[in-house]
């Protein structure tokens, strides 16, 4: 019964998704108190639903292939990698299916 109350991973994906492209559009010299503030709020929100992501246990082969390819596009689309420990609960978490 759980599992029915955490959010689905496409709603997470595309939130996620959202605020990647929310954060680059934001200029990077953007000054101003408040402004920074709200960048630091979005990009805290970013790594939050990166890391639920990550951790995300697929249900099922689509899911974990809906995963793996997400991951994919992001590090992609940003040039971002994952540490160590994340690559390794990226891995443990689909394996099952592969």
């Amino acid at each position: 019964m759980a599992d029915d109350l955490r959010p689905q991973l496409a709603t997470l994906i595309s939130r996620h998704r959202s605020l990647v492209v929310l954060l680059g559009t934001i200029p990077r010299e953007a000054s101003g108190d408040h402004t920074c503030t709200d960048i630091g709020e979005l990009s805290n929100e970013e790594r939050r639903l990166r890391a639920d992501i990550i951790a995300w246990s697929p249900r099922n082969e689509p899911e974990a292939r809906e995963k793996l390819i997400y991951l994919a596009s992001f590090v992609a689309a940003t040039g971002a990698s994952f540490d160590a420990e994340s690559l390794d609960a990226i891995l443990k978490s689909v394996e099952r299916f592969f």
